[in-house]
C-alpha cells in the first residue's frame, strides 16, 4: 500500500512530459475547492437568514396560544390560564389578548386593520414588539390629545403608519364594521377616538403595515365584550418545544379551546425555508459535479500517458487491484485537498463575518445591518462527504479501466 500511496502522489506531481495533464489535475482540485467553499458559505447563509427569520417570527408572536373555535369570546380566562401554567411547567409568561379587524381613520386616509387588544405589561413576558418601537414609546395607557382630553394609546406598525399619515401624537378614530342585520336595523358602528402613542418597525411588512396595539379594556369596551378575550398567550422557556406542550395540552383541552405554537402558524414560511436550503445546497452541488468530472478526465488522460508505465507495473507483479487503487488514490488526494482547502477558506470567512459582521447591508432595506451567518457542523460534516465521496466515486471508470489494460499491450504502447 505505501507503494501504491507513493506512486499515486509521484503521478500527480508535474513532470515535463504530463504538465498539461498535471495541470488539468490542479484545475480540478482548484474546482473542488471552489465548489465546497461556495457550498459552506451558502449553506451558513441560509441558515444565518433562517435563524434570523425564525428570532423575528418568535419574538413577533407568543411561543403558542389558546384561542376558541369561531372566534369566539374567552370568559373567564384566569382559570383557564392558571390550569395551563400548573400542567405546563415549561411556560414562563402568559398574557390574554383580543384580536379583531377594525376600520381605522385619520384626518386624510381610511383603512382596515388587524387591531390586538392587549395588557401593556403582562404583554412584554410574551412577544418582544416593545423591542421594536421606533417613534414613541411603548405604551397602550390613555394619553392626553392636543386639546388636553385623555384618549386611549393605541400604537401602529411603520407601514401603517405611513400609509395612515400619521406621526405620534395625532389622532385617529377606530369604529367597528357593521353586519348587514345591523345595517337593516339601523345601528350605526361604535366608534373610539385615540391618540398615537408608539410607532413600531419589525421589519416584516405584513406587521408593519397592517396591525395595531391598544389596551384590552378600551378594545373590549369599542367590540362590547365584557371582561372576555379572544385567546391567551404563552411563552416557554424552550420555543422549539412548543409543539410538545401544544400536543400535550391537546389531550386535555376540550372543546371549544384548541391551541396553536409558533410554527403551525408559519408552516409555510417555515417549509419554504427549507426547500430553498435544499435547493441552494442542491445547485451549488454541482459545481462539485462538474470538478468530479474533470477529475475522470484528468484521469483518463493519465492513464493514457502512463499506459507504458501501467505494463511495466504490471509486468512487475502489481496486480489489477494495486493498480486501480492507484488511480483511485490519485483522485482521492485531488478530492481531499480540494475539499479541505475549500472548506477551511469557507469556514475561516464564515467564523470572519460572525465574528466582525465586515459583509454589510443597507440599513433602509434590511432589518438587519450585517449580513447573517450561521455554521451548523452537522452542515459542514455532510460536506465534507459528499465532497469527497463525488470525487472518489469519480475515480472508479478511470481507476478500472487502467486495472484492465494488458501489459504486453500496455508496453508496446507509444
Amino acid at each position: 500500500m505505501k507503494l501504491e500511496f507513493l506512486i499515486a502522489w509521484r503521478y500527480l506531481g508535474a513532470q515535463r512530459k504530463s504538465l498539461f495533464v498535471s495541470l488539468i489535475g490542479i484545475f480540478s482540485m482548484l474546482g473542488v475547492s471552489i465548489g465546497v467553499f461556495a457550498l459552506v458559505v451558502a449553506l451558513a447563509a441560509v441558515n444565518g437568514f433562517e435563524e434570523e427569520v425564525t428570532a423575528q417570527m418568535i419574538g413577533k408572536d407568543a411561543h403558542f396560544e389558546i384561542m376558541a373555535y369561531n372566534g369566539d369570546p374567552i370568559a373567564p380566562y384566569d382559570s383557564l390560564t392558571k390550569e395551563v401554567r400548573a400542567r405546563e411547567p415549561r411556560v414562563t409568561n402568559s398574557s390574554p389578548f383580543i384580536i379583531y379587524k377594525v376600520g381605522i381613520s385619520s384626518k386624510k386616509v381610511n383603512d382596515g386593520i388587524v387591531i390586538y387588544g392587549i395588557d401593556g405589561e403582562s404583554s412584554k413576558g410574551v412577544t418582544d414588539i416593545h423591542k421594536y418601537i421606533k417613534w414613541g414609546r411603548y405604551s397602550v395607557d390613555s394619553l392626553e390629545d392636543m386639546s388636553g382630553k385623555l384618549r386611549p394609546g393605541i400604537m401602529l406598525g411603520s407601514g401603517l403608519a405611513n400609509r395612515l399619515r400619521v406621526v405620534v401624537g395625532d389622532k385617529l378614530v377606530l369604529q367597528t364594521f357593521q353586519s348587514p342585520d345591523a345595517a337593516v336595523a339601523g345601528g350605526g358602528p361604535k366608534m373610539m377616538m385615540c391618540v398615537v402613542s408608539g410607532i413600531f418597525e419589525t421589519g416584516t411588512y405584513e406587521y408593519d403595515g397592517q396591525l395595531a396595539y391598544i389596551g384590552i379594556p378600551e378594545l373590549q369596551k369599542l367590540l362590547g365584550m365584557g371582561d372576555a378575550v379572544t385567546g391567551i398567550q404563552f411563552r416557554m422557556n424552550d420555543h422549539w418545544a412548543a409543539g410538545e406542550a401544544v400536543d400535550s395540552l391537546a389531550n386535555w383541552l376540550t372543546y371549544p379551546y384548541y391551541a396553536m405554537d409558533w410554527k403551525t402558524k408559519n408552516i409555510t414560511l417555515l417549509k419554504w425555508m427549507n426547500y430553498e436550503k435544499f435547493i441552494v445546497a442542491a445547485v451549488i452541488c454541482l459545481i462539485i459535479l462538474v470538478a468530479a468530472f474533470n477529475i475522470i478526465s484528468s484521469l483518463i488522460m493519465v492513464v493514457i500517458d502512463k499506459t507504458k508505465e501501467i505494463g511495466i507495473l504490471r509486468s512487475m507483479g502489481f496486480s489489477k487491484g494495486a493498480v486501480m487503487r492507484v488511480f483511485m488514490l490519485m483522485g482521492s488526494f485531488i478530492g481531499v485537498g480540494g475539499t479541505i482547502v475549500g472548506g477551511t477558506i469557507g469556514l475561516v470567512l464564515c467564523k470572519l463575518q460572525e465574528a466582525y459582521h465586515f459583509i454589510t447591508l443597507p440599513g433602509d432595506v434590511y432589518v438587519i445591518p450585517y449580513f447573517p451567518i450561521s455554521v451548523h457542523m452537522l452542515d459542514v460534516v455532510l460536506i465534507f462527504i459528499i465532497g469527497i465521496s463525488l470525487c472518489v466515486l469519480a475515480t472508479l471508470l478511470p481507476a478500472w479501466k487502467a486495472s484492465r489494460l494488458d501489459p504486453v499491450g500496455a508496453i508496446r504502447h507509444e
